[in-house]
């Protein structure tokens, strides 16, 4: 592994580590275990209520943020949390901050869409050869063999 592999994976990293902090702490607000949260459980379901969303979407939206939170930080399933994490944040974005204008300040879309970004670049990267997907990746090479077959 040369250096530039090194620095793409530790970028992947960081980036994983970022995301996925600030995710599982807002999903964990909202059902009440973090305390201080701007939402609870019952009023994302309420907002989500609101815009014409079945209350089920409310849940899945908690779910994506403290379980894809969770998958992102360890790099468990990565793919798919992160792209989770990508849709609710686009939904954040379009139904609720843009009208705000673009800075965070006011309850604009500036802060959800650096996160989102994060989330889509995840999506298309995965997580890098420091998680959990890799290593399971890697023993599977090894027991079947690279190129090998089943």
């Amino acid at each position: 592994m040369d250096k530039e592999d090194r620095s793409i994976d530790l970028a992947l990293l960081v980036l994983r580590l970022v995301l996925g902090v600030i995710m599982m702490a807002h999903g964990l607000q909202k059902m009440g275990v973090v305390p201080g949260g701007a939402a609870t459980i019952g009023e994302q379901i309420d907002t989500f209520a609101k815009m014409g969303f079945p209350a089920w979407l409310g849940y899945l939206s908690v779910i994506a943020e403290a379980a894809g939170g969770l998958g992102v930080l360890i790099g468990l399933f990565g793919r798919l949390a992160a792209f989770g994490i990508a849709v609710d944040l686009f939904v954040a974005i379009v139904k609720v901050h843009i009208t705000h204008g673009f800075f965070s300040a006011k309850g604009g879309f500036e802060f959800p869409l650096a996160l989102f970004g994060i989330a889509a670049a995840l999506m298309f990267t995965g997580m890098g050869r420091v998680s959990i997907d890799a290593i399971l990746a890697r023993a599977m090479d090894k027991d079947i063999g690279v190129g090998g077959k089943f």
